[in-house]
């Protein structure tokens, strides 16, 4: 993809995770090439990538538009998420090392940091740090076919809006389970491992189906 058609699909994911863009919300070639300073054409390469990555959908003579999510799709999502994280979490409880442990800790430490302070910058601070988490889990695991699987489901835009979403309580709950994913981890009880994902995932989700819609 060319530089320009990058620097656009950044700008539009960025904005439609943040919400700028809201669900629903038509987009426009000539709007976007107007803001981003570039040709149309960079501009709908982006947004084809967007459309087949389930940012944005396209509807055949009305347009593009910013992606909607039913209750429907958030429950297929975050099941989905379910079995892979859960098959990840048991099967890393058995493969980290002490020092993916301890690397693990380390972003934990950043992301209660990041949770203390209610600004922008530190919520999208704290949700790249709560990728990174979860990706570490990924590949500790060497399961490598559902980390892939797993990158894909992570990705969509609503997952990615869960922590705008989150009451204090909520968000106290996530971290608390983060704490003890890592002491399972350091237990190594796969078993632990697993029900403690699970419970973080499902938790997660009902928090999205609840003020999503």
């Amino acid at each position: 993809m060319h530089s320009s058609a990058v620097q656009a699909l950044q700008y539009i994911k960025q904005r439609v995770m943040a919400g700028d863009f809201a669900p629903g919300s038509r987009l426009t070639e000539e709007g976007l090439a107007r803001d981003l300073g570039l040709s149309r054409t960079p501009v709908r390469e982006a947004m084809r990538t967007l459309v087949a990555d389930g940012f944005l959908r396209f509807k055949p003579n009305s347009g593009t538009f910013v992606a909607e999510w039913s209750e429907e799709d958030i429950r297929q999502i975050f099941d989905l998420r379910t079995i892979l994280e859960g098959q990840i979490a048991e099967a890393a409880a058995t493969h980290m090392s002490p020092s993916e442990v301890a690397s693990l800790e380390a972003l934990q430490d950043r992301m209660d940091e990041a949770a203390a302070d209610a600004g922008e910058a530190a919520l999208q601070r704290r949700s790249a740090l709560n990728r990174e988490f979860h990706a570490l889990i990924a590949a500790a695991s060497g399961r490598t076919r559902l980390a892939a699987a797993l990158e894909c489901a992570i990705f969509m835009p609503i997952v990615q809006q869960t922590f705008r979403r989150y009451s204090p309580e909520e968000a106290d709950r996530s971290l608390a389970h983060h704490r003890e994913l890592i002491d399972a981890f350091r237990a190594r009880d796969p078993m632990w491992a697993r029900a403690v994902m699970t419970s973080h995932i499902r938790a997660a989700m009902y928090t999205l189906v609840r003020k999503t819609l």
